[in-house]
């Protein structure tokens, strides 16, 4: 791991369970209102490239979710496997 994502991997990590969902229950992105609290109570010393690493982890798991979901789904109206 680089050591200038590391506080932001521990921010993001004690944030696990501050997912926003949508109706359907899909993760949209991460409540950012309790994140400047979660890191005081984490012991974390955080600042805006804190923050920006942390919007990318997020980006990434989102991703990595979208790409998950889309592997579950059957094609409509393609060919089945």
């Amino acid at each position: 791991m680089f050591a200038w994502l590391a506080t932001a991997l521990r921010w993001f990590l004690a944030m696990s369970s501050q997912w926003r969902r949508d109706g359907d229950g899909r993760a949209t992105g991460l409540d950012y209102g309790p994140a400047e609290a979660t890191a005081r109570l984490a012991g974390l010393d955080v600042g805006p490239d804190d923050f920006a690493h942390l919007q990318i982890l997020e980006q990434a798991v989102l991703a990595e979710l979208r790409g998950a979901v889309r592997q579950r789904s059957p094609r409509i109206g393609g060919p089945r496997r």
